[in-house]
């Protein structure tokens, strides 16, 4: 079993710095301290400077009477500072200050603050559901997952521990005093890229990001250390290796987007991932291996195809992607991608100061480490093949009426992946918003065609990214409406797919 020995040192080291953002001093510092500790005359190295929203909390508190007590400021917030009655009630939060909950998905603390910021709340106050950590959450001020340039989130937002929480609630009614004094500028973070046998056509790309929020050790310094430890093991096979291997730390993957975008992370990769594909390079990119938050319990997050070709290979659960890591813009581009990640045993110290070493499992990392080390060894040396998920959609691509056959090679692949494979965004009738990776496009509308009950058909169907509307039933009254118009829906997918394929 490899040793991880080499990748907690390099761990330690990153998580000694604090809130590491992209286009910071520290993280210029630390990638020169990275390259000289995995530095080899048989790799080559470059900088891709990438443009970056440097989000920076100065000092930030709240006072009740003669108490003060520690806060974080919730980035992308620009801060603040005012008094005002607190109140829990949601309904009830013009001119005051909002103490509430975390939502159960701690990301959906947007969709809380939005509401909250037009209702005219001073500022929110987010309680955290667990004992003594108080957390960085990203919100921003749109309800979308766009990339594109949105307002900046100008209502000071708050995050206090559970023990804090529970005292302010006893003053509802009472005047508290929020002070959230945060910087927002532009600066250049870097992406970090190793690579070993360069020259080759085909590259596989090993991923992590450096950029964590306070301590950030599972999320992603071990990932970091964990990459680069893989990176050194792959020097010694060289000779055997029938692709070339990328080692990329991206930058910019907790936030970084300086157009305030709601859809906020992965920024680094996003940028790397135009540059490829300006320079006619992307279809290089064999597959992706991506390492986030790992340190517990861990899951290969991959589509259907992948797992049934690798399930064989190691012992570990197998899930559906999320687009929550950097393998997101490589599986936006059809590119065969898997994350290594223990995102979902991770909530009790997620983006806190107590995400630290003695909160991982030593055990789960080695597993980690030697689970990474089959999938990649497998990757630079054996061939994926196109067919489980060509043999598919040609059967998915007939239920519609396109009367094409779907050729089972990488280019066909990557297109009909690009075109169908989607992560796309629910705005339900509840009021919900949900985030959902489908396999094809065509298979989840064609669902709704002859369902019973419209309450459970999504209000409006974004794609993800770009927020292109796929579907907006909020004007249909009746199923037989519903049925007329998801029919529309699917012929206007599968011209467009026909047209792309034939082209």
């Amino acid at each position: 079993m490899p040793n991880a020995a080499i990748a907690l040192d390099i761990a330690r080291k990153c998580s000694s710095y604090s809130d590491l953002m992209g286009g910071t001093l520290a993280e210029y510092e630390f990638i020169q301290w990275l390259l000289n500790q995995v530095d080899n005359p048989m790799l080559s190295y470059e900088l891709q400077p990438v443009s970056v929203l440097v989000w920076r909390d100065r000092f930030s508190r709240i006072v009740h009477g003669n108490n003060e007590y520690r806060a974080l400021g919730m980035p992308l917030t620009l801060g603040g500072s005012g008094r005002g009655k607190l109140t829990m009630d949601l309904n009830d939060v013009e001119g005051k200050v909002l103490l509430t909950d975390f939502p159960e998905d701690m990301d959906d603390a947007k969709y809380v603050y939005i509401k909250a910021m037009e209702k005219g709340a001073l500022a929110v106050i987010f309680r955290d559901k667990y004992p003594g950590v108080a957390r960085r959450i990203v919100v921003t001020a749109t309800p979308d997952y766009s990339w594109d340039r949105a307002p900046p989130p100008t209502m000071p937002a708050l995050v206090v521990s559970r023990e804090v929480g529970d005292e302010l609630s006893k003053h509802v009614g009472e005047d508290v005093e929020y002070i959230s004094d945060s910087e927002t500028r532009l600066g250049t973070g870097y992406n970090l890229i190793m690579s070993l046998e360069g020259n080759r056509e085909e590259v596989v790309v090993l991923a992590v990001h450096h950029d964590h929020w306070l301590t950030g050790f599972a999320d992603d310094c071990l990932g970091v250390g964990l990459g680069a430890q893989l990176l050194l093991n792959a020097l010694r096979r060289r000779g055997d290796l029938k692709r070339g291997l990328s080692f990329i730390s991206f930058t910019a993957e907790e936030a970084g987007n300086p157009g305030f975008a709601s859809l906020y992370w992965a920024y680094g990769s996003t940028r790397y991932v135009e540059y490829l594909s300006r320079r006619g390079l992307l279809n290089n990119v064999y597959a992706v291996l991506n390492l986030d938050v790992i340190g517990r319990q861990f899951v290969i997050h991959t589509s259907e195809d992948l797992s049934m070709q690798l399930s064989q290979l190691v012992s570990a659960q197998w899930e559906l992607p999320k687009p929550y890591f950097d393998s997101l813009n490589f599986e936006m581009n059809g590119i065969p991608s898997m994350t290594v990640s223990s995102l979902d045993h991770y909530w009790d110290v997620y983006h806190t100061d107590k995400d630290i070493e003695e909160k991982a499992n030593a055990e789960d990392i080695e597993s980690s480490l030697k689970v990474s080390q089959q999938l990649l060894d497998y990757l630079l040396v054996n061939d994926l093949t196109p067919s489980p998920y060509i043999s598919v959609l040609n059967r998915d691509v007939i239920s519609v009426g396109l009367g094409i056959e779907l050729r089972e090679d990488w280019e066909t692949y990557r297109l009909v992946k690009y075109l169908l494979s989607k992560y796309i965004v629910e705005y339900r009738r509840d009021g919900s918003v949900k985030t959902v990776y489908t396999n094809s496009i065509l298979s989840y509308v064609r669902r709704f065609i002859n369902i019973n009950d419209i309450n459970q058909v999504p209000l409006k169907v974004e794609e993800m990214g770009t927020g292109r509307v796929i579907m907006d039933t909020s004007t249909i009254r009746n199923l037989r409406q519903l049925s007329e118009y998801i029919t529309q829906v699917i012929e206007s997918l599968t011209e467009e797919m026909s047209i792309n394929l034939v082209t």
